[in-house]
């Protein structure tokens, strides 16, 4: 039995020729990232297909050919054709091309990461676009309903991939501390545990400069020499959308909002209304820190682990790594 999700992708398909290209921008990007989609009561054959399209999308008349194999009413339609060649020369485009081409996208983004909510792999444009209005019409709990509903399958998820990845003991602590905190209700000392191994899990991938401020660190620049090499080695249209439309923008933002104090200093007195690093664990947080708050945490970790944490090599967890306390 297919999911309803599916079930539509697959009408999508049928209707393509006379649909706008947003629709088949949106079901690349679904085949791309959505592991989810895999996941659920999919034939083993099918699901095999389509990884099969999606290792080939750096071949678009190849991608024609496997979807036609798939699904024998699928034709191209002209309009879809010029979405296709425009994808092709954004191919050639620099990082800094590429990403004021998409400004709005990537805006986007940067405004989700800058409210607590990192662009991951359970996301899609769809949910992206949602996410947003959800935002700006002061009704964030909508997105907070994405992680928890049906019986919190996707906070599932992302706590099955984190507990696999975290096996070496010190990382493996801080995560099933905070884990079992979480599971308790007590979420302050969840959101300690986490934060602490978030900026352990980011200083060991990134290696930014020794000494660098969380300003410093946590910027567009900061990222720049690891964003450099993975667009360089990156090829198709849809993988550097995810990447650097989607999933940077947000995530730094996320970062900067964590780790930078910007107007909220121990000095003016005025607490942030969310997690500050320097405000948890240096003993000034006062307020309550609630669920979500936590699973914002969950979300940013697991996708730090999938866009940074297949690199061949960590970096040193020394000292000389993190940044100066910004107080």
């Amino acid at each position: 039995m297919f999911s309803d999700e599916y079930k539509k992708m697959i009408e999508n398909m049928n209707r393509i020729s006379q649909s706008v290209p947003v629709k088949l921008q949106n079901m690349f990007q679904e085949n791309l990232q959505l592991r989810s989609i895999l996941s659920q009561d999919i034939s083993t054959e099918l699901s095999n297909r389509l990884t099969e399209i999606k290792s080939q999308m750096k071949d678009f008349s190849r991608v024609s050919e496997q979807l036609s194999e798939v699904i024998p009413s699928f034709q191209l339609s002209e309009e879809v054709r010029e979405f296709i060649q425009e994808a092709k020369e954004s191919e050639s485009l620099s990082e800094e091309e590429f990403e004021k081409r998409y400004g709005e996208e990537f805006e986007v983004c940067k405004v989700l990461g800058s409210n607590g909510w990192v662009v991951s792999g359970h996301s899609n444009p769809r949910y992206i676009k949602n996410w947003y209005r959800a935002l700006i019409e002061g009704e964030p709990d909508k997105i907070i309903c994405f992680f928890e509903e049906d019986d919190g399958r996707v906070i599932k998820n992302i706590t099955a991939t984190l507990e696999q990845k975290y096996d070496d003991p010190v990382n493996k602590n801080y995560y099933s501390r905070g884990m079992k905190a979480f599971q308790d209700n007590d979420y302050m000392t969840s959101a300690m545990y986490l934060v602490g191994l978030l900026e352990a899990r980011v200083n060991a991938l990134v290696q930014f400069p020794p000494r660098a401020k969380y300003r410093e660190k946590y910027s567009d620049k900061g990222f720049g020499g690891i964003k450099q090499d993975q667009f360089a080695e990156t090829d198709t249209f849809f993988t550097k959308r995810y990447y650097f439309l989607d999933v940077y923008p947000s995530l730094i933002a996320f970062l900067n909002r964590l780790f930078v104090d910007g107007e909220y200093t121990f000095e003016k007195g005025v607490e942030p209304p969310y997690i500050n690093r320097n405000w948890l664990l240096h003993g000034k947080c006062c307020r309550e820190i609630d669920r979500f708050e936590c699973i914002q945490l969950l979300n940013a970790l697991e996708t730090i682990e999938n866009v940074l944490g297949n690199k061949k090599k960590e970096g040193d967890l020394s000292d000389k790594q993190y940044g100066e306390n910004e107080v």
